[in-house]
Formats: structure tokens, C-alpha cells, sequence
């Protein structure tokens, strides 16, 4: 009888390893082919049919949500973008609220298959970057009260996120433990983790990620200051303090000299504010490269249990992209003005994703081993009862069973930037244009920005040499405008 349940439990099992099939990166690897070769147009059309596939999947359609918005926006599908990050908010947009990040019935699942049966809910950057690109593709059809809404949901999440992660990180660690005791195996992950060889794996295995320190309370410096130009652009006098006030966070988190692009526009924030005129600016902002991906590495872990004294576990790790454009100079040219016409401007470094993407993964790490080293324990302990129950049909069927099962969880959002590149140039009261070079040496002819007071010339690429996407819109109003002074606005001292 009891043979006949470990069989029965087996051949569940190994179904719904077949269930599983690939991962989300071979689900998209057709896709990421014409991304990463920059024919935005070729990744949208092959994106949209595996987007619809897996957009009413329970465990998987937050992660294809943001996959499509930012590839068809990448492709200047705008509507079609908005569409998928509406339906990432209405997914994500609980977890804001009331909804825990973290289920039992989930973890102990996946202490028993993998880790990747776990609802996809978005990180942090996941969530701060999907609003802050719908509020641009707002901005792009000229919807500027919707991109308001989106700025101040890309806000919320950042406040949100110093409370919550450390909340989340607590809960899965003592879910994972819970799990462990459920299991009754005997096992006790602290003592693989004491193991000094065990742990030389892992400084080996993470060297790379451990270097980024990320941005100070999960901030994304890009979106912060999107949002300041935003406001900057509505011209309130609260507004122009709110702009100045995410100026001041942005400039301080960027070291010289990248800091120095925000910190004028900070000071410019304050001018106007004393009752200077809005002065006409473009800002050129470049998105470049590709952010790191998962890859998988296999360690052996020390159990320390009879029969299955280690075991061989999959382990999920960044894996970082080069070939990034990195940088531009812009020019501006055609607009009559001696002193200025012909005045180059280079761009900014103002958010390294890869440090984004790594501190959050850095601050995950703790909870992903600690889940492996459960997971593999359990299907250790399988096995084993598989063997001594079935002999050497259970043997086999439990190494089948530990290889099927035997893969980290490798979803992340693989279409997100490695980089954003920006410059400020100085624009006449009308016309003028703007050349731009990039450090590629890609010539992007002159174009003329929006006649808006600020105004923002977006560039994509995904690698040097491509061919990157250029579009433009402005964000404020058409005229020049005056603060009256008799609504006096004073800067609280810091």
C-alpha cells in the first residue's frame, strides 16, 4: 500500500513537471532575438501572439504584462503598451494596499517542485518602472492628467517599498522554515549554511552581483525625476516645490559629475519659484542596453542526512550585458543664436539598472537559498523514500523526478534598459534643433523638439551599432510663464 501512494505521489508529480514546460526566458527567447538586435517592430509582432497566450495565466501574466508594454512601446505602440501596463497595475496594484506578497500554500508547493509555481507579483523596480513608462506613453499621445495619475502611483510604490521589503523578506524566510518543519525530513538548513565549503560556493557564485549597492530606499533616480520635470512642467507653485524636492533626492544619490545635470535643474526649480520666467529646455534622455537576465548555476549542498548526505541544487544568478551605447553628445543647432548654436551638451549617467536589479535581488538572495536549500532537502528525502520503497524502479523514478524538478526560478524583466543616458539643453524662445551623437558613433540628423517649455527628445537602443528608436513630446505648457508675485512662495529651509 504504502508503494503504491509513493508511486501515485510520483506520477503526480512528474506530471506537473511536464506542466511546467520552459521557463519564461525559452517562452520569450524569439522575442529577446529581435529586441536585442534593435527591430523593435520584429519583437512586438512575435511578442503579441505569446503575450496572449500567457496573459490570463495566474502565475505568469504580471511578468508577460510588463514583457509586452515595453516592447510595444519600444515599437512606438502606444495604445497597445498602455493596455498591458494596465493590466500589470490591476495585477500588481493589491500588493499596495492589503494583499501579502507571500502565500504558505505556495511555498510549501514549492518545496516540492520549484520555485517558479510561485504567482509572479513584480519587484519593486517592476512596479515603480511599469507606472513611470505608462505615465510616458501618457505623455507621448498628450494625456497629460493620466501620466499625473501614473506619476503618483511609480511614488506610492517607492514609499511603499522600505516597510514592505522588509516585511517580505522576514515572512519568506520563516514560510520557508515552516516548510522545512512540515517536511519532517530531519534536515536543518542552518547547518549547510554553517558549512564553510558550502558558503565558498556562494561568495563564489554571487561575487558579481554583491558589488552594486543600488540607490538609497529602493529609489529609481529616472523615475523620481520624471516626475520632477512633471511637475516642473504644471507650474503651481506647490507643484514647482514638489519638482525641487525631486531634484534635491535625485542629485543627491548621483555622484559627480552626473549629479550635476539634476542639481541645475534643482536650482532652476528654486529661480522660478523667487518669480523667474519658466526658461524653454529639452531634455534629451536615452535608454540603452539590456538589464541583467537570470542564468542558473549548480551547487552541491552538504544535508547531512543518512542516506543523502548532499545533493546537487540549481541556483539562480544575474547574469550582466554589455555592448551598451554608452552615452551621446547633443547639439543644438539652427536657431539663429551665435552663442549658443553649435554649443555641445554630454549626457549624464542618471540610473544604472544593473545596480537597481541587483540590490533587489542581493536583498531576495538570503530568502532564494534558504528556499533551494529546502526545496532540494525535500526532494532528497523523496528520493530516498522512493528507493527504499520501490527498490530500483523507485531509484530511477526519483532521479527523474529530482532532475525534472531540479531549476531556479529564472523570471525577471528581461526588455527593461541597462542604462538611461540624459542631457539638458537650453532651447531659444522658438525654433532651434538638436543634433545628436552617440558614443557609438550613430549620427542622429537634426530634429526640432516641441515648441513646449520643456520638452524630451527619447531615445532607445539596445546595443551599439542598432539602429535606435527616436520619438519625441513635450511635457508643459506652450507659453512662457511668470509665478505672480503676489502668491508669495517661500522654500522651507533644510
Amino acid at each position: 500500500m504504502r508503494s503504491r501512494s509513493l508511486m501515485r505521489g510520483l506520477i503526480a508529480l512528474l506530471m506537473t513537471v511536464s506542466l511546467l514546460g520552459c521557463g519564461h526566458h525559452g517562452r520569450m527567447q524569439e522575442v529577446i532575438d529581435a529586441y536585442d538586435g534593435g527591430d523593435f517592430s520584429l519583437a512586438a509582432e512575435v511578442m503579441r501572439p505569446v503575450w496572449e497566450k500567457y496573459r490570463d495565466d495566474d502565475v505568469d501574466a504580471v511578468i508577460f504584462d510588463l514583457e509586452q508594454g515595453a516592447i510595444a512601446r519600444a515599437a512606438g505602440q502606444f495604445n497597445q503598451s498602455i493596455i498591458a501596463f494596465n493590466e500589470s497595475w490591476d495585477r500588481m496594484s493589491p500588493y499596495l494596499d492589503i494583499a501579502a506578497d507571500v502565500k504558505v500554500s505556495e511555498e510549501v508547493a514549492a518545496a516540492l517542485t520549484n520555485q517558479s509555481i510561485r504567482t509572479y507579483r513584480g519587484t519593486t523596480y517592476d512596479r515603480i518602472m511599469a507606472n513611470t513608462f505608462q505615465a510616458l506613453n501618457y505623455l507621448q499621445i498628450n494625456e497629460p492628467q493620466k501620466a499625473g495619475v501614473e506619476f503618483v502611483r511609480a511614488r506610492n510604490w517607492q514609499n511603499d517599498a522600505v516597510e514592505r521589503e522588509r516585511k517580505r523578506i522576514k515572512e519568506e524566510n520563516d514560510l520557508w522554515r515552516k516548510s522545512n518543519d512540515a517536511q519532517n525530513t530531519g534536515y536543518d538548513p542552518d547547518r549547510s549554511l554553517g558549512d564553510s565549503g558550502f558558503r565558498a560556493q556562494l561568495r563564489q557564485a554571487y561575487r558579481a552581483a554583491a558589488q552594486f549597492k543600488g540607490y538609497a530606499d529602493y529609489e529609481i533616480p529616472v523615475a523620481t525625476w520624471l516626475r520632477g520635470l512633471f511637475y516642473l512642467g504644471r507650474g503651481d507653485p506647490s507643484d514647482i516645490e514638489q519638482a525641487r524636492q525631486c531634484f534635491m533626492r535625485v542629485a543627491g544619490m548621483l555622484p559627480e559629475p552626473d549629479g550635476l545635470m539634476i542639481a541645475a535643474d534643482m536650482q532652476m526649480a528654486e529661480q522660478i519659484a523667487s518669480g523667474a520666467p519658466m526658461p524653454r529646455m529639452c531634455y534629451v534622455l536615452m535608454e540603452s542596453g539590456i538589464a541583467p537576465s537570470r542564468g542558473e548555476i549548480r551547487l552541491d549542498i552538504p544535508l547531512f542526512l543518512d542516506g543523502v548526505p548532499y545533493v546537487g541544487a540549481a541556483f539562480a544568478t544575474l547574469e550582466y550585458h554589455g555592448n551598451e551605447v554608452t552615452g551621446f553628445t547633443a547639439t543644438r543647432t539652427g536657431d539663429g543664436v551665435a552663442s549658443a548654436s553649435g554649443e555641445s551638451h554630454s549626457s549624464s549617467m542618471i540610473t544604472d539598472m544593473d545596480s537597481i536589479v541587483s540590490k533587489d535581488f542581493n536583498n531576495r538572495l538570503g530568502g532564494m537559498i534558504i528556499a533551494t536549500l529546502v526545496s532540494s532537502a525535500s526532494k532528497a528525502a523523496m528520493t530516498y523514500a522512493l528507493k527504499q520503497g520501490l527498490g530500483n524502479l523507485g531509484a530511477l523514478a526519483g532521479v527523474l523526478y529530482q532532475v525534472g524538478m531540479n531549476s531556479a526560478d529564472l523570471r525577471t524583466w528581461e526588455t527593461l534598459p541597462k542604462r538611461f543616458y540624459c542631457a539638458r539643453i537650453p532651447m531659444p524662445a522658438t525654433g532651434g534643433e538638436i543634433a545628436i551623437t552617440m558614443a557609438d558613433g550613430t549620427q542622429i540628423p537634426p530634429l526640432k523638439p516641441p515648441s513646449d517649455l520643456i520638452s524630451i527628445v527619447y531615445i532607445k537602443t539596445t546595443a551599439a551599432g542598432t539602429a535606435p528608436s527616436v520619438r519625441t513630446f513635450g511635457i508643459s505648457r506652450q507659453r512662457p510663464f511668470v509665478i505672480p508675485r503676489q502668491r508669495p512662495f517661500v522654500i522651507p529651509r533644510q
